[in-house]
């Protein structure tokens, strides 16, 4: 388990240990602030892990037997840890996306104008930081460079299944010029062949499609927990309440519906191919 998703598990499983009880009153009880008690069930960014003590007596307090205390104490050690992201300078909220991203069994993504991290070329990924990070020093591209292909391997490790809907605008564009693109979606169409990986494009000719209001998304699906992951102004934001991934979940299935299916969406990059090859 990624002390990511360790983190949500816990914080999750602490918000339903405490039930109808008031937050002053077990906040009262375990000797810590209020705010201190609602982190400690927050998962994510927001959230904090609590301290091995301080574990204990809520617990204590919820008067659970020792085995499951044990267990909680195991899940929390591991929420500590670290993941591979965490000494290669990743914003905290990125770090959280890492972490579920390679703890799950399904990703679903929906992108209207870049093409999804997980299948970017390393060529396409330099001109991309270059061309919105103009000011950034060479290593720090570098080091963007390696978390995204690190991320890469991750998901070819785990398996994951992959289903992505991209809009046309995203082949369109010519990110880093016609061979890097070329090259890049050469590349989707080797990877679209993959047994875990389905990839549409979404044509523009759809028009007022369910999606376009919203933006890019991405639903991840470990075990029995489904996150919706948004991002505004270049921060993650995370959902995991049935009222958001469900209009989200929603929205994906009417894209499903109105995006090229993958024998066309093929076709449709191979002509993509040979056009930029004769830039």
């Amino acid at each position: 388990m990624s002390p990511t998703v360790a983190q949500w598990q816990l914080a999750t499983e602490m918000r339903k240990l405490r039930g109808d009880r008031k937050l002053a009153d077990v906040a009262r009880a375990v000797r810590v602030n209020v705010s201190t008690v609602s982190r400690w069930e927050t998962p994510g960014v927001e959230g904090v892990v609590p301290g091995p003590g301080s574990l204990e007596r809520l617990l204590e307090y919820y008067e659970l037997k020792p085995e499951v205390i044990q267990r909680f104490l195991g899940m929390r050690k591991e929420a500590r840890s670290s993941g591979w992201w965490q000494s290669n300078g990743v914003a905290e909220d990125y770090g959280t996306y890492i972490g579920l991203e390679s703890a799950a069994q399904r990703l679903r993504t929906y992108e209207p104008v870049l093409i999804p991290g997980l299948l970017q070329t390393e060529g396409y990924v330099r001109a991309l930081f270059k061309g919105t990070m103009p000011s950034a020093l060479p290593e720090a591209v570098d080091a963007g460079v390696r978390v995204r292909l690190s991320r890469q391997e991750a998901w070819s490790a785990n398996g994951a299944r992959l289903w992505a809907i991209v809009s046309e605008a995203t082949i369109r564009t010519t990110v880093g010029g016609p061979k890097v693109m070329a090259e890049q979606v050469r590349h989707l169409i080797r990877a679209a062949e993959r047994p875990n990986v389905t990839l549409q494009v979404l044509p523009f000719e759809a028009g007022a499609h369910a999606a376009l209001e919203i933006g890019n998304f991405t639903l991840l699906t470990l075990d029995e927990l489904t996150v919706l992951v948004t991002v505004t102004d270049n921060t993650s934001l995370f959902w995991d309440d049935q009222g958001s991934v469900g209009r989200h979940e929603e929205v994906f299935e009417r894209l499903l519906a109105d995006a090229w299916r993958p024998t066309q969406t093929i076709s449709f990059l191979e002509g993509a191919t040979r056009a930029l090859e004769k830039e």
